[in-house]
């Protein structure tokens, strides 16, 4: 029997979980949870990456007994090492409001919609590319010294094997991957002046492996446990969790909501670029057809905001009871608006602002912001299930909800009454469970990815709604 050990990475948290199978059970412990915080440096947002850097060293010392790493996180996030292996900064994140500047330097080079094609991606300004142009606008001299640009994960795989590559999944996030040819968009960094040796070597998750004793981190090489690009991309880690079905939707519900189907081409019509869908890459290049949402970030800002108003803790059971009360929201609050995004959102005054600005009211009670915010989110994916079924042509009856939003009882009510389908709910922590599956397919502890899923499932709680 083989351990293996998943670093799940959220833009809140960092979870350590260890993976096994035992007598035909899948088994898993939690050997590491960490909360983190985005960094203001003289106005600019930072991740602490020395923190989780450290936490992750220490996780590794404390579990020398597993036989493979895989690391996931979220996705456009990036570092820049120099030619000498150094990493030149912090990576910035992608709630930084500079990047904006950095989104007007591409539409002075490039139209809009000739870089969703290239890409694929939906246009976002938190999007890697106009992170890339922000940086080389404002940290000219990082820029030029940077050798290689490694995503999150990516980072993470060279500081404990030293190599540097690129995983897939997490490169689709990009904006300056093609995923219509599923390659790096050479026009990209052409008309945006970007320099295109900063790219690594591309592989697809579970294609090379690296060795703690080749680690960045003295304290590491002593070990020799396997390091294994997975999904890098915690969203595609996480749908390894879902069956994908011809009349069924996933939804990843955490601190973003993203809702799609799997196709098997990228999409990149002007009507696709006008509803702000996006493609993405999963397994075996596997194509991701769907749309990002500000998801219950808005909703955990906000609870945060009231607890200290409130000088207590608010339970979440204390949320779900108050909700299943109420009335459905009457006004409703547009997810995609970039404000309901930002890391400094004072949350009630910014939602107050909208509704009034768009002929709404304001809620009488503390706690109908929480029904608002629940309603609006619903309300976003049917919209969102509407346009892709007129896109694709099909019709979606069913939906398959993963992640930590997946244990709300209310929300997977109201998106089955809302939208007409019938809801699974389940597994909850999906992208560490994709992360571990992969983990042990490579050590041969699974035979599949069907066959280790089911085996996920039957150690998880799962429930449908109709």
């Amino acid at each position: 029997m083989k351990k293996v050990l998943a670093f799940d990475m959220g833009a809140t948290s960092i979870r350590g979980i260890v993976g096994y199978v035992e007598n035909g059970q899948f088994c898993t412990k939690e050997v590491m949870r960490m909360s983190h915080k985005i960094q203001n440096k003289e106005g600019r947002l930072y991740w602490d990456f020395d923190a989780i850097a450290k936490k992750i060293e220490e996780t590794i010392l404390e579990n020398p007994d597993v036989s493979a790493i895989g690391i996931d996180t979220w996705g456009v996030d990036f570092g820049l090492i120099d030619k000498e292996g150094n990493l030149l900064e912090a990576p910035h994140s992608y709630r930084d409001e500079k990047f904006a500047e950095g989104r007007e330097e591409a539409r002075a080079l490039l139209d809009e919609f000739e870089l969703f094609q290239n890409s694929g991606n939906q246009i976002m300004t938190i999007n890697t590319v106009y992170q890339l142009l922000s940086l080389k606008k404002f940290d000219g001299e990082i820029y030029d010294k940077a050798d290689k640009i490694l995503m999150m994960p990516d980072l993470l795989f060279y500081l404990l094997t030293g190599e540097k590559i690129g995983e897939e999944s997490i490169w689709s996030t990009t904006g300056l991957y093609d995923l219509s040819k599923k390659q790096v968009s050479e026009q990209l960094f052409e008309k945006l002046k970007l320099k295109r040796e900063l790219v690594p070597e591309i592989v697809r998750a579970g294609e090379r492996k690296g060795n703690t004793k080749n680690s960045k981190l003295e304290s590491l090489r002593s070990l020799s446990i396997d390091v294994i690009p997975v999904l890098g991309h915690d969203t595609a880690s996480a749908l390894l969790m879902v069956e994908q079905e011809k009349d069924s939707l996933f939804l990843s519900c955490g601190t973003w909501s993203l809702i799609g189907t799997s196709v098997e081409d990228a999409k990149v019509s002007r009507e696709v670029y006008e509803k702000n869908l996006t493609n993405e890459l999963s397994y075996k290049s596997e194509t991701l057809f769907f749309k990002n949402i500000t998801g219950l970030y808005l909703l955990e800002k906000y609870k945060a905001e009231l607890e200290e108003r409130l000088g207590r803790k608010i339970p979440f059971q204390e949320i779900t009871d108050f909700v299943k009360k109420e009335a459905e929201s009457k006004a409703l609050l547009d997810m995609d608006a970039e404000v309901f995004g930002r890391e400094g959102i004072a949350v009630k005054k910014e939602i107050d602002a909208f509704l009034l600005s768009h002929g709404g009211t304001v809620p009488k009670e503390d706690f109908s912001y929480f029904t608002l915010i629940y309603d609006s989110m619903v309300e976003k994916y049917r919209e969102v299930k509407e346009d892709i079924e007129h896109i694709l042509g099909r019709n979606f009856t069913k939906l398959h909800m993963i992640g930590g939003g997946a244990r709300s009882e209310v929300l997977a009510k109201k998106i089955a009454k809302k939208l007409k389908v019938k809801v699974k709910a389940g597994p909850y922590e999906s992208s560490a469970f994709g992360n571990i599956l992969l983990l042990l397919l490579q050590e041969k502890e699974v035979g599949s990815i069907g066959e280790g899923r089911k085996l996920i499932y039957a150690a998880s709680e799962v429930k449908d709604y109709s």
